[in-house]
């Protein structure tokens, strides 16, 4: 698919992972939309490199995912075409089960599954046929990690919606996802987590936001890939034992 001039929104795409994306679709010649919640600056620094435009939104609330796909409607009535819509805002914070609330599973489940829903039941119908549709999953969608159930649960649940509307959005629409690995550690690692992760992973380097951008731009022009989520992880999900 040709997305130039076409709109590409992404969600949380003012930071990390989310940045990379929207800095490779507009190297495509999308119309890129970028949204934040708490990084306004850093959006804005970022639309003005790539000429593209802003909307903020708090995804963590039900409200905001209709506040969200409303100010992206308003694009397409005014003549846009929808094309590219990339579901990349998430949290990671680390938090034992035990020491977990009901706040954070509510706001995680939120951000990482039920906003993304309820914005795409009133975006898909609009986009242009042969669009796509991206999310951006984890590796802790595959496989647990300790002290990240909310995150790895609600990630998980991202992959089975991927799975679930690459069948219901057919043939109109391509639904896929990408399961980084080790790219961006949490804000707060602990001591030693970057060597400790490295040393499981066969490719022996982190990976970087770039990586998941490149594999983005793939699946944007692979016309004949829906339901599919490819694997951003230097080989660590490969391994069967610790």
């Amino acid at each position: 698919m040709d997305v130039k001039d076409k709109l590409a929104v992404v969600t949380g795409g003012a930071r990390r992972v989310g940045r990379a994306i929207a800095q490779v679709l507009a190297g495509e010649g999308a119309r890129v939309v970028i949204h934040c919640h708490e990084s306004r600056e850093e959006a804005e620094g970022l639309a003005r490199q790539v000429g593209g435009r802003v909307v903020q939104a708090d995804l963590t609330q039900a409200a905001g995912a209709h506040a969200l796909a409303g100010q992206v409607l308003e694009l397409v009535d005014g003549g846009e075409e929808l094309a590219v819509w990339v579901n990349a805002a998430a949290r990671f914070e680390r938090r034992l089960f035990l020491e977990s609330d009901d706040p954070l599973w509510q706001e995680t489940l939120q951000l990482v599954l039920l906003s993304p829903a309820a914005a795409l039941r009133r975006v898909a119908p609009r986009m242009i046929d042969g669009g796509v549709i991206i999310n951006v999953l984890d590796v802790a969608a595959h496989r647990a990690w300790k002290g990240f159930a909310h995150h790895s649960v609600a990630k998980a649940a991202l992959l089975m919606l991927t799975r679930s509307l690459a069948l219901e959005l057919a043939p109109r629409l391509r639904v896929c996802g990408v399961s980084p690995g080790v790219v961006l550690l949490s804000e707060d690692p602990p001591e030693g987590e970057g060597e400790r992760l490295l040393r499981r992973v066969p490719l022996k380097r982190l990976g970087d936001p770039a990586d998941v951008a490149d594999a983005v731009r793939f699946l944007v022009g692979a016309d004949y890939v829906t339901g599919s989520i490819v694997t951003v992880d230097g080989g660590l999900t490969a391994r069967l034992l610790d």
